[in-house]
């Protein structure tokens, strides 16, 4: 057992395929397999099921679990020389953009995994701080590709010439509206109910609007946009009379937004897409790099 292989199945693990980890990794498909497979035959049993998404078996869960422990363990070591050399009169700030809201709201806090460890990694790395801003998908992109951030955070899988894009978690999209309006008796929803239904418009068109235009026209029909301020006051007259808006969904925004209604797709109309790390891989700064790794490592563990 060498570390490449456990390196290789925590990333195949954590991107679900082959593929993925060997776009993660810089390393050929080939490469990947034919790692895992001797590690298989040393081990004596499968590590992934082969059934379209490579995900681990019972046995490959457990080797998997120690896995985690050694990577976690070299990135201690790494936080620690990475200590060592830099002392304390070195002085880093990473920018990092989230997208506007709701996902600012959701997303800085230490319940979602990747900001807990993008804390740990502030709090545990000598003059390193971080700055946070809030930008949509397409703003944190051509901020990215310019230069002006470090690290984003966007909603969904994008294609950007020289952007590494990272899945660190799935987000749920749901229906939201006060609740007593009519179309609260329609959840769980479904595309087809939509139709006619006016919609709050995105401030950007980004994959999941993309994809939710398209799903929308397959079914027959256009969705009915509507400028509405992006203020609490105007979304919930614009919701009294009848609207609804499509947000990413967590449990604690019941608890932030008691007087709305947030209403699940029905499972084959679901839309979710991944939260993904972005940054870009011709970035100068070291530190943000190794952020952008301590993440990526850290995500599963």
């Amino acid at each position: 057992m060498e570390l490449h292989q456990l390196k290789y199945i925590a990333s195949v693990a954590r991107c679900g395929s082959v593929a993925k980890a060997s776009e993660d990794l810089y390393v050929s498909k080939q490469a990947i397999s034919k790692a895992i497979r001797s590690l298989e035959q040393e081990l004596g049993f499968d590590i992934f099921n082969r059934d379209g998404k490579m995900s681990p078996t019972e046995e490959g869960t457990e080797i998997l679990r120690h896995a985690d422990n050694v990577l976690r363990e070299l990135d201690e070591v790494d936080l620690y020389l990475d200590a060592r050399r830099t002392g304390s009169t070195e002085r880093t700030t990473i920018s990092i953009s989230f997208k506007s809201f709701p996902l600012d709201y959701l997303f800085f806090n230490d319940a979602l995994e990747p900001i807990r460890l993008m804390h740990e990694f502030r709090n545990r790395t000598p003059g390193c701080t971080i700055a946070t801003y809030k930008l949509s998908d397409t703003a944190t992109l051509n901020a990215l590709a310019d230069g002006s951030i470090d690290i984003g955070f966007v909603h969904g899988e994008y294609e950007r010439p020289g952007i590494k894009f990272v899945p660190v978690s799935m987000v749920e999209t749901r229906v939201i509206t006060l609740k007593g309006n009519s179309f609260c008796e329609k959840a769980p929803v479904k595309l087809a109910d939509l139709k006619g239904v006016p919609i709050r418009s995105p401030f950007d068109f980004d994959c999941f609007t993309r994809l939710f235009i398209s799903r929308c026209r397959e079914c027959g029909f256009e969705p009915l946009f509507q400028e509405v301020p992006l203020n609490d006051d105007a979304i919930n007259v614009f919701c009294n009379e009848g609207g609804v808006h499509l947000q990413p969904f967590d449990p604690a925004m019941k608890t932030a937004y008691p007087e709305s209604e947030f209403m699940a797709f029905h499972p084959e109309d679901r839309i979710d897409l991944p939260l993904c790390l972005a940054y870009s891989e011709s970035n100068a700064k070291p530190q943000a790099a190794k952020l952008a790794t301590f993440i990526r490592n850290g995500v599963r563990r």
